[in-house]
């Protein structure tokens, strides 16, 4: 019977006869050769080897709800390379794609968080309530205090709530002063540089604004006010997130509102009304080639160069009077669900999407998102398309470490719903309430909610 020899024993059995082979040949002078009748035959037997391999690993099936807010490229970004990418590192997992791109996400979210049926792993950009609820895994004994050393404070602060972490980072979403060269040009206005603070800027805004061409040396996003407010040495509320007491009326958050205010609202006003420029919304208006200066956000840097026909470029935002400086910044990250049936499975996919990898891949590719780990800048700053084009698009990056999270109070979504918003359309939308009463009244409501 053939038996299989594994690689020692065969080189055993070699050595043994090479040494027999010369015992022989030493002793032929003192014994006569054998006849073949004498010659004795051994079987040797060698124990086969075993070759054992492991079962397949059982496959776990999670859901992934993301987006990419650029057409169905963008989905294809996710579905045909990074869900495969991961597959293929971590075969025991299956992940299922859902799109986050329905204008009622945020809702349908909540919703299907409540009845028990939320995705594993999903992208939002805000997640209090869920937070406040119970409906986020904390994620603590994942992810540690150094492993959240490369992410900005400003972006990791809304991620956590009663000192627990529930969410990772996904990408940076701030602001920088977008200008337009070619009104600049006509102008006889010098390009802005990052020194240049609130007065500086007041004056190149009107001397860029024409009204009766319809040009505009600014466009204030009312959206966005709060990082003026704190370069100006004002607070927006009492808490660096779930403030309970708006602090709007105090004498430098209102001055700073006032200066933007009067902007609009002003003697001489520099920038349009909202929901004056067609069909702009204010995340595009700077692309009508009609306003000189526009505070814009990191993502809209591909799509300023898809849009824009005329030549433009990003500086740093204006420093206060006094120097001070501030930044902006929002919450959007990767959370896990608290009702998941696979959490270890969960968070390898959330650390496979935090991954410098993959923020090396949504800054180059066709999202063109600004990365949320510092160790990525450098591929923003130097090989992003807003960088290959030649845009200073390191203004983003630069203003990181001033960077504060968007206010948002406890009890958020109904502070905004039912007192915040309603009046602060009225003081910056129709223009129907003067700015301090409306801000009087804000702080009043708000003392109000939380006092009963």
């Amino acid at each position: 019977m053939n038996k299989k020899i594994n690689r020692r024993e065969f080189l055993r059995l070699a050595s043994l006869s090479a040494a027999g082979t010369l015992l022989a040949a030493c002793q032929a002078n003192q014994f006569q050769p054998q006849t073949q009748s004498q010659v004795v035959k051994e079987t040797v037997i060698v124990e086969k080897e075993v070759v054992v391999t492991a079962p397949p690993p059982e496959t776990v099936e999670i859901r992934l709800a993301e987006g990419s807010w650029v057409g169905p490229e963008g989905i294809a970004f996710w579905t045909d390379d990074i869900i495969p990418r991961f597959e293929g590192e971590n075969p025991g997992i299956k992940v299922t794609f859902e799109s986050a791109e329905s204008p009622d996400y945020e809702d349908k979210l909540y919703t299907q968080a409540v009845a028990g049926d939320a995705p594993d792993v999903f992208f939002i950009w805000w997640s209090a309530g869920l937070m406040e609820e119970g409906q986020l895994l904390a994620l603590d004994d994942y992810f540690d205090s150094a492993y959240l050393e490369d992410f900005y404070p400003g972006n990791t602060v809304g991620q956590i709530y009663e000192g627990r972490l529930y969410g990772i980072p996904k990408y940076v979403s701030t602001v920088a002063m977008a200008y337009n060269k070619d009104i600049l040009d006509e102008a006889g206005v010098d390009y802005p540089e990052g020194t240049w603070d609130w007065d500086d800027y007041l004056d190149a805004f009107q001397r860029t604004t024409n009204p009766d061409n319809d040009q505009w040396g600014t466009y204030v996003a009312h959206e966005y006010l709060p990082h003026w407010v704190w370069m100006n040495g004002g607070e927006w509320m009492n808490a660096d997130l779930f403030g309970t007491k708006s602090l709007l009326n105090e004498e430098k958050a209102l001055e700073a509102l006032k200066f933007n205010y009067d902007l609009i609202y002003g003697p001489n006003p520099v920038s349009p009304q909202p929901g004056s420029m067609g069909d702009y919304g204010w995340w595009d208006i700077f692309s009508s080639g009609k306003v000189a200066f526009m505070e814009s956000h990191s993502w809209t840097v591909t799509n300023y160069i898809r849009q824009n026909d005329f030549s433009w470029d990003f500086v740093d935002l204006p420093v206060a009077r006094d120097g001070g400086k501030a930044g902006l910044t929002f919450v959007n990250g990767y959370s896990i669900y608290a009702g998941t049936q696979h959490p270890e499975a969960s968070v390898k996919l959330v650390e496979f999407l935090a991954s410098p990898w993959a923020a090396k891949q949504m800054c180059l590719g066709i999202l063109g998102l600004q990365p949320a780990r510092r160790s990525v800048n450098e591929v923003w700053d130097t090989e992003s398309m807003g960088a290959r084009a030649g845009y200073d698009v390191a203004a983003f990056t630069r203003i990181m470490d001033q960077a504060r999270l968007v206010p948002i109070f406890k009890d958020d979504k109904q502070i905004l719903t039912e007192i915040v918003n309603p009046i602060w359309d009225q003081i910056w939308v129709t223009g129907d309430m003067p700015l301090e009463e409306g801000v009087n009244l804000i702080v009043e409501r708000i003392d109000q909610h939380f006092t009963g």
